[in-house]
């Protein structure tokens, strides 16, 4: 034991930053998976559409009502998703460290069955760098690479007044970033939102799986409504439970005050395209618009605004949404997937989502605040991949002409971001 050779460390330092840095493809910018992002995405005719569930609070209410006064609207939907990369590496110093940030703008436009318009974000997916260690250039998502290590320097100890604090040659722990994707967007509700994660699966030759049938996490009732999964609906099978038929007085647990009585209004809901088991559910819908699919293969991205331990994300609302709708967690799961449809020409990426955002409003059936899971999911492809015979006329937001912007001008070429010391 007394000649065994240290065991060699698994945290490999980063390359030195130096002038320049970072350089390749896309002016030195790094996307990881993100990269398969840039591009418009929609709906098509044929095709599955989106499809939201909201409740809200009901006219008349506020936040000192009883639970279970509630006005519920889903609605299908049909989208516009587009992502732009921005080539320019955005320079996040840290001393010992240094971050470059892949940036993905996105916009999105959604409108109902009659063409209204339902929503409109916009925001941005940020690339961070790979969290794995022992990091390696062969990994597709750290070349070029985000992160670096800086090394204090005679220079740097003399610009920046080091002494006698420390000296040149100088190198602190080296940061390992926790995530690799963060996503912040702006909502124009009055909610900002800021979520992080990671790729967390990734699949040959199959579908993803969604989710289990009637799996709590993904439903669009809560613990806090006073409905049980197991008990409310029908293991293993879509039927509507027989309960759903009988008058809120009959209801068992306490008639018009059960939480069956409350919430079948979910279960019976049938407008705007929106009915069961979608309505309970919202993610069957990527289940079923997978079915006879062919795959190739998928990546899963899962982004939250709350985690369990360590930096968290953030959910920050306008006052009154605050007070009286209080938007609280919002969860998201992306699959960037490769399909194969022979009416599309064969090989074509796909994209679902699934986005969860937890509003808190009224009494819960605990004496706390209920909990109620506003949920969108949709199916998208991209737009230069679907048929001319297929396409959709695009969507257009309703905003001012901007008479200054509209004048004949010379454009400007934006220049590369420039990181110098300077």
């Amino acid at each position: 034991m007394e000649n065994q050779k240290p065991q060699k460390s698994s945290v490999r330092p980063y390359i030195e930053w130096e002038e320049g840095l970072p350089k390749g493809k896309n002016n030195g910018t790094q996307f990881g998976i993100l990269s398969k992002l840039n591009g418009s995405w929609v709906n098509w005719k044929g095709g599955p559409t989106g499809l939201h569930t909201t409740p809200m609070p009901s006219p008349g209410s506020s936040s000192e009502t009883i639970f279970g006064v509630f006005h519920f609207k889903s609605q299908e939907y049909r989208e516009q998703l587009k992502f732009t990369q921005v080539n320019a590496p955005v320079r996040n110093r840290a001393g010992s460290n240094e971050q470059f940030n892949g940036a993905v703008k996105y916009e999105t436009a959604i409108i109902d069955n009659n063409n209204d318009l339902q929503h409109f974000e916009d925001g941005m997916y940020l690339w961070l760098g790979d969290h794995q260690m022992p990091w390696s250039e062969k990994s597709p998502f750290q070349n070029p690479t985000t992160m670096f290590k800086h090394t204090a320097d005679e220079e740097s100890v003399k610009t920046d007044g080091a002494e006698p604090v420390f000296g040149p040659g100088e190198l602190g722990p080296q940061f390992v970033p926790p995530y690799q994707i963060s996503r912040s967007g702006v909502i124009p509700h009055g909610t900002t939102i800021h979520l992080t994660g990671n790729i967390t699966e990734s699949g040959e030759g199959k579908a993803p799986h969604i989710a289990d049938l009637w799996e709590q996490q993904f439903l669009a009732v809560s613990p806090s409504m006073g409905i049980n999964p197991e008990k409310d609906l029908i293991q293993g099978s879509r039927r509507k439970p027989k309960w759903t038929e009988l008058p809120r007085e009959d209801q068992e647990g306490g008639g018009v005050n059960s939480g069956r009585a409350y919430f079948e209004k979910i279960f019976n809901y049938d407008q705007f395209g929106a009915k069961f088991p979608y309505t309970v559910q919202p993610n069957l819908k990527l289940t079923d618009a997978n079915d006879g699919l062919k795959f190739k293969k998928y990546d899963m991205i899962e982004l939250d605004s709350f985690h369990n331990t360590g930096v968290q994300g953030a959910t920050v609302n306008n006052v009154m949404i605050e007070r009286y709708c209080r938007v609280a967690r919002m969860r998201y799961r992306m699959w960037i997937e490769e399909v194969y449809d022979e009416e599309f020409g064969g090989l074509i990426e796909q994209l679902q989502y699934e986005q969860i955002v937890d509003f808190e409003f009224q009494f819960g059936s605990n004496g706390g605040t209920t909990l109620w899971p506003h949920i969108q999911v949709n199916t998208l492809r991209r737009e230069k991949d679907i048929p001319a015979d297929r396409r959709l006329p695009s969507i257009k937001l309703p905003t001012e002409v901007d008479e200054e912007a509209s004048r004949k001008s010379v454009e400007t070429i934006c220049p590369v971001m420039r990181h110098t010391r300077e």
